[in-house]
């Protein structure tokens, strides 16, 4: 019986055969490799008919053909047909060869935002892998950019390779700066800053919101960038206490230079029934004022006396209805 052998281009005979729903290949090549050679031992002065499916005969020497396999992998026939030097045809011979090759697609380009991880699980089935940092898993997870390339191999030595570019972008900044304390009427203007779209927890979304008090608040922003990235921030706001509110210095220099003659309180307005006493160290009452304090004390008693260098207690009364009232100590220095 004449048989079909394949041989590698390296002159050495192998006998490839695997079994595939019951299939017997003559020979298993790779997609796309060239240059293969078919023989068979005929008799002498016959002629050759060879028929290659999908393969292309690249060289035909009668009993023996180059085959160039440049196709997709599947199975595919070989025929021949021997025809004597007297014109009698043989019987026709077929064999049956497996073109293999894997099939790789990592997908395209890919982008991830700043701290994501990337993971990367190919489809199909490999008998090895090597990833561009010489891992062999058949899955991959990287955070950083750059190139990501797969190089695999099926059960026949087949290969394939395919790679993508990984992008990690930015994550917005923001930032509403350090927790704060806010005062009456006063307004704080917080800014996400200009990359993107906002969300507010109070609802808003525009890039800035303007914050009065309303007790202590709790306010954060999330902000999403051009590349669907989200950063953002939290600010915690006080409202600040009356002490605070007025600004109350801590001394004074009554000597008429001009400079901190006088116990100035600000934002007074704010409280038109303000009443501030001051106190001596034994208790007295060294001087009041009118209520919502309209003429800031001078360092003089209620005589008109300018008191002793030393430091003196006050309170003031604020009035609003919330009975509270501020005790500290007012130096006086001359």
């Amino acid at each position: 019986m004449r048989l079909f052998k394949y041989i590698v281009s390296l002159g050495l005979l192998l006998a490839l055969f695997s079994q595939k729903a019951g299939a017997q290949y003559q020979s298993v090549v790779c997609a796309g490799q060239t240059g293969v050679p078919y023989y068979v031992q005929g008799w002498e002065n016959s002629s050759y008919n060879w028929t290659v499916e999908g393969g292309t005969i690249a060289e035909d020497y009668g009993d023996s053909i180059i085959v160039d396999w440049e196709v997709v992998p599947g199975e595919y026939e070989i025929t021949l047909q021997e025809v004597s030097d007297q014109g009698c045809a043989g019987e026709l011979k077929r064999a049956l060869v497996l073109v293999s090759g894997p099939t790789l697609d990592l997908g395209g380009d890919f982008a991830i935002c700043q701290g994501e991880v990337f993971e990367l699980e190919p489809s199909g089935d490999f008998a090895d892998y090597l990833w561009s940092d010489g891992s062999t898993g058949d899955r991959f997870s990287t955070t950083d950019e750059g190139w990501v390339k797969l190089h695999v191999s099926d059960e026949y030595g087949c290969e394939a390779s395919d790679s993508l570019f990984l992008s990690v972008n930015d994550l917005p900044v923001v930032d509403l700066g350090p927790d704060t304390t806010i005062c009456n009427d006063e307004g704080l203007v917080l800014d996400a800053g200009t990359q993107g779209s906002y969300l507010w927890s109070t609802g808003d979304i525009g890039q800035t919101i303007l914050v009065y008090v309303d007790g202590m608040q709790e306010i954060w922003v999330e902000v999403e960038n051009e590349y669907g990235c989200l950063g953002g921030d939290t600010i915690l706001i006080n409202e600040c206490s009356v002490l605070y509110s007025l600004g109350i210095p801590t001394g004074i220099t009554p000597n008429d230079d001009g400079v901190n003659d006088v116990w100035n309180i600000s934002r007074i307005e704010h409280f038109p029934k303000m009443l501030v006493e001051v106190y001596d160290q034994w208790g007295t009452l060294v001087w009041r004022s009118e209520p919502g304090y309209p003429g800031p004390w001078d360092g003089r008693d209620r005589k008109g006396n300018l008191v002793p260098f030393d430091s003196y207690h006050f309170v003031i009364q604020i009035n609003d209805g919330s009975k509270e009232r501020i005790h500290g100590i007012i130096t006086v220095m001359h």
